[in-house]
């Protein structure tokens, strides 16, 4: 569109919100617009990951062991259940999920509810770990997750069989996302 001052521009602004707002759309966030003059150039996403010094760098390069590492923003402990990183809107998806691995899970407590386990020790002869990567991914991909993916991989590495290496989690799971979006 081509404006011919500033005022048409805001008018044009405020009745697409308003818009907005009246289809009361559910983004699970802000409303983002991005408004790019003539000739101007952008990025669409950009992903950033910060790795806290060089000790982060060497583990994902796979030069320094994954559990002489501690997190600085771990925010839970051996007591935290896995729902406990996942909105509670969407915890109802997350409980089907977690009841689908009951069959794969070893010295696991059938009465326990799903949302309250605290580790998950799977029986890789009966299932594959891109599974449980794949079956997170999904829920994240709804945005079920309320942490970020790197904290989901320290939950893992510390709560799971899956990998005792953070890095490898991470990976693995930054993988699986690509594919679910």
């Amino acid at each position: 569109m081509n404006f011919d001052n500033n005022e048409e521009a805001l008018e044009f602004i405020n009745r697409l919100l308003e818009r907005l707002h009246q289809a009361d759309f559910t983004n699970h966030g802000s409303t983002v617009i991005n408004i790019y003059e003539k000739g101007s150039m952008h990025i669409d996403r950009v992903d950033n990951q910060n790795f806290y010094g060089d000790k982060w760098s060497k583990a994902l390069q796979g030069k320094e062991p994954a559990e002489n590492l501690q997190s600085p923003d771990l925010s839970f402990d051996d007591s935290t259940p896995l729902s406990a990183l996942f909105r509670k809107n969407h915890h109802e998806e997350l409980r089907k999920v977690i009841d689908s691995w009951y069959p794969y899970l070893i010295n696991d407590d059938q009465n326990m509810d799903a949302l309250a386990m605290t580790r998950f020790e799977f029986d890789k002869d009966q299932i594959y770990s891109n599974k449980v990567y794949r079956d997170l991914c999904e829920l994240d991909a709804l945005g079920a997750l309320q942490v970020s993916l790197s904290q989901l991989a320290r939950y893992l590495s510390a709560h799971s069989n899956l990998s005792r290496s953070y890095a490898t989690l991470y990976q693995q799971l930054k993988y699986y996302r690509s594919e679910c979006e």
